[in-house]
């Protein structure tokens, strides 16, 4: 699955070309998030393509014990210990991440973290409905779209997520 999400991560400027001329699902004037569609459990988050640096999946995972809720672990990532973020555990439930799972590397302000992404769904396009604001994805489900920055702040403060990690659809 990753190795189809990094073949599309290729595309994504072909896309957004196509999306800027107006050949894209007539998105004409519309402001469009090239993102990474991901799935935990029942829920669907999306990340823009300008913060995430790879997909991969999840090797072995060593908790840390008395971490954050916002830490599900670290893994060996290419010789650097990576501390692994959990969506959940930034919103006060902890979980930790399992070794198969994919992740996103994310890079804010050159720091890098692994966010556990559960699932790979699909890489796209997504436009907010002008009327509810809401993203939707292929599938027509609803799609959170993440922050990262945000969701550093959160996890190196040890605090909850805030809705400023959400972005806002008006952008």
């Amino acid at each position: 699955m990753a190795d189809r999400a990094c073949r599309s991560i290729r595309q994504a400027p072909a896309l957004a070309a196509r999306a800027q001329t107006g050949t894209f699902n007539g998105a004409v004037g519309k402001k469009m998030k090239n993102v990474i569609v991901f799935s935990i459990g029942h829920a669907v988050y999306a990340v823009e393509l300008g913060w995430i640096r790879e997909v991969f999946t999840l090797a072995h995972v060593t908790p840390v014990p008395h971490a954050p809720s916002a830490i599900a672990g670290v893994v060996n990532f290419r010789g650097s210990i990576l501390s692994i973020l959990d969506i959940r555990g930034l919103s006060g439930n902890r979980a930790q991440a399992s070794q198969g799972e994919s992740a996103l590397l994310l890079e804010v302000d050159r720091c890098q973290a692994a966010l556990r992404a559960g699932t790979i769904d699909e890489v796209s396009s997504l436009v907010a409905d002008p009327n509810t604001g809401v993203f939707v994805d292929s599938r027509h489900r609803q799609v959170t779209l993440l922050e990262p920055p945000e969701l550093f702040d959160a996890a190196m403060n040890n605090r909850a997520l805030s809705t400023r990690a959400v972005a806002s659809h008006e952008e």
